[in-house]
């Protein structure tokens, strides 16, 4: 074989080479699925309903926060309007590894215009760096903005970067939409949220 076919041989094996190693560079420039956890507090099922919505729209991971300070019955009911306000809660898990995650969507019901203290507790307790974090609830008469903004603001100082608030009137007790519309809101504002 002449010193030019080598040379054109050569040549035609580094070219592949190059678009190979090049494809290769595609592939791994290309951006992983989102790791995505739910995480929830829900006292009357409400909230719990839209968080398993949120999980399975997402193939998502979910988590329930427990807080036995409010169960359902009379002294739940109490606790939940005299803490209303609060914006720390005694949960379980506390303190959680998100480091598998890079975005959070946390749900509790609105009381009194305000997340209710499970999720902010949620907040205080745990690191957000570099994660996105979409708070989602469910109420049945209104929020204030200011404690959305304020909980932006929290979410923010963890590290977090806050995405938005999905949210939904589910109505008074005995006025409540059916599940059946309440997954069917959710499903239609889950397709508004940009990930």
């Amino acid at each position: 074989m002449g010193l030019q076919k080598i040379v054109l041989l050569f040549v035609l094996m580094a070219s592949t080479l190059t678009v190979s190693a090049s494809s290769n560079g595609i592939e791994a420039e290309t951006k992983p699925e989102r790791k995505i956890l739910v995480v929830y507090f829900s006292r009357s099922g409400n909230t719990k309903l839209l968080a398993q919505e949120v999980a399975n729209y997402y193939q998502a991971s979910l988590l329930a926060l427990e807080a036995k300070e409010y169960p359902m019955g009379v002294r739940g009911l109490y606790n939940s309007v005299v803490d209303s306000q609060q914006k720390k809660a005694l949960i379980s898990p506390d303190k959680i590894d998100l480091s598998d995650y890079d975005t959070l969507f946390i749900g509790a019901p609105i009381w009194r215009y305000s997340p209710a203290p499970p999720a902010w507790q949620f907040i205080e307790s745990n690191n957000f760096t570099n994660k996105r974090v979409v708070l989602f609830s469910t109420f049945n008469s209104g929020f204030k903005q200011e404690y959305i903004d304020e909980f932006k603001a929290r979410v923010a100082a963890k590290g977090g970067n806050f995405i938005s608030h999905l949210y939904i009137n589910r109505g008074r007790m005995l006025v409540q939409i059916s599940d059946e519309e309440l997954l069917a809101k959710a499903r239609e504002k889950l397709e508004e949220i940009a990930l």
